[in-house]
């Protein structure tokens, strides 16, 4: 077999998946999100029904996106040249299922309001199963279990997250955002938190908020720039985010967090996005009011429905059902493995045992602290 230069295939790949044209989220989210966030409970105060028109970032034929170079066609031809020059231990397995899925998520990437994107996010992603339905279902019919949680000011909330950063020697900022999908959400590529400066926090959203993006997202990414290669860091496959989010719920319940409110929210996603995936955004918001307040039903239509071609036909961005289901899949994982298997990078449950035979693997310096 011929010599493998890994290093230089790994830079290259790295150049390719750090890419804005692959950042799906940068795409998917509405330019005229406000807007059309209230015209549509303006029209459902006067009793109509009314299916936002939302408007995306140029990208794609639709939107003449082709004036920017490189195209997406160019990255494709780029990838596909990197499939040849793969080898087939774990580290080239590896390589070659990141570019599969670099490959596939430039043409998710590309779809971004047309009428396949649906499909392209079901196939990247996967879709709601009877199983995920019926589990996600159980939450939602439960009994909603009520906690009086210590309020936090913004400001001090904002310091304790400051003080994490630097005592754990994490160069990262703080960006607040005036309107946000999320609540909060880490780039751990940039070193930036974006938090949402409209949320009011408890002491209990702070833990979770450390738990969740940076003992989980952001020290996966740093122990994988310690890696002799840095697919470690970026993203194995896509099935990493599976893992990642199912990771970060777990080390919420192992730090006994008061959860239960989160996993109503995750179950939701479940639910609209199985909803959106047959109904319009106005059937699936309808729907989601029977579980959660106007605003929450809102926000679950919106991430369900994001992306889609028109809002008023069935559709979705499947991503979210990675959190409920990857929380079941890294729970069994760590029935028979310890949590520091999961730290050497970002990489799926499935991976594991890929990334333990690449060579020069370093011990996991993060990791989450329980006390």
């Amino acid at each position: 077999m011929s010599f493998v230069d890994y290093r230089l295939l790994d830079q290259k790949i790295g150049e390719i998946a750090n890419s804005s044209q692959l950042n799906i989220l940068f795409f998917i989210n509405p330019q005229n999100l406000e807007e059309q966030r209230e015209l549509f409970f303006k029209e459902l105060k006067d009793g109509n029904e009314y299916n936002p028109i939302f408007r995306y970032p140029s990208k794609n034929p639709l939107y003449s996106y082709f004036s920017m170079k490189p195209t997406f066609e160019t990255y494709k031809n780029e990838l596909k040249e990197l499939l040849s020059n793969l080898g087939t231990d774990s580290l080239g397995i590896l390589c070659e299922n990141k570019v599969l899925d670099l490959i596939e998520g430039l043409e998710l990437a590309k779809s971004v309001g047309t009428p396949n994107f649906s499909e392209n996010s079901k196939q990247f992603f996967g879709a709601v199963d009877k199983k995920l339905l019926n589990d996600a279902k159980a939450v939602l019919n439960a009994p909603e279990k009520k906690v009086d949680l210590k309020k936090v000011s913004f400001d001090e909330a904002i310091n304790i997250i400051k003080n994490f950063f630097k005592k754990n020697k994490l160069n990262y900022t703080i960006e607040l955002r005036e309107s946000s999908i999320s609540t909060f959400s880490i780039n751990p590529l940039q070193k930036v938190l974006y938090i949402n400066k409209k949320i009011s926090f408890d002491e209990n959203m702070v833990k979770r908020l450390i738990a969740h993006e940076i003992e989980t997202h952001a020290y996966r990414y740093e122990n994988g720039l310690l890696q002799p290669y840095s697919i470690l860091a970026q993203g194995t496959s896509k099935l990493y985010l599976e893992t990642d989010e199912g990771l970060a719920v777990n080390i919420e319940k192992l730090k006994n967090l008061h959860i239960d409110s989160q996993l109503r929210t995750y179950a939701g996603r479940v639910l609209a996005i199985d909803y959106a995936s047959k109904k319009s955004f106005y059937e699936t918001f309808s729907k989601l009011r029977e579980h959660f307040s106007d605003d929450e039903s809102f926000n679950l239509t919106l991430r369900a429905k994001r992306g889609t071609f028109k809002t008023s036909e069935p559709g979705a961005f499947t991503k979210d059902i990675l959190y409920f289901k990857g929380m079941s899949l890294v729970e069994d994982f760590l029935k028979d493995h310890p949590l520091e298997s999961l730290y050497y990078g970002r990489y799926s449950t499935d991976e594991y045992s890929l990334v333990r035979g690449v060579e020069g693997l370093k011990k996991p310096f993060y990791m989450p602290k329980f006390s």
